[in-house]
């Protein structure tokens, strides 16, 4: 039941940045990085261990990459520009680091 709850809030946090990153740049982008790397570190303090923050990254990056990649109507939700670059490299970083740190 853990694992399924890390998979959810860290797809969830996933949806949020890639939603909010476009809100009043720079705000937007910061806000999602900052909730990327809190809502990771949270589920890592919550659930007890980093094996669920693991799942919740891999969460996020599997709705980064959907939103990164062309819809069926030939979409995209983030774009190849400054603040998609930035929250792909940053955003990563971050979870990633929340991800290191102990549970």
């Amino acid at each position: 039941m853990k694992i399924f709850t890390s998979l959810f809030l860290g797809a969830l946090t996933g949806i949020a940045a890639v939603f909010l990153h476009l809100l009043l740049p720079p705000f937007g982008l910061i806000l999602s990085i900052l909730g990327s790397f809190t809502a990771i570190w949270i589920v890592g303090r919550k659930l007890g261990k980093r094996r669920y923050k693991f799942f919740a990254c891999i969460s996020w990056i599997f709705v980064f990459a959907k939103a990164a990649s062309y819809g069926n109507g030939g979409e995209l939700l983030v774009q190849g520009d400054n603040l998609g670059s930035a929250l792909m490299f940053l955003g990563v970083a971050a979870i990633i680091t929340a991800t290191a740190l102990p549970a």
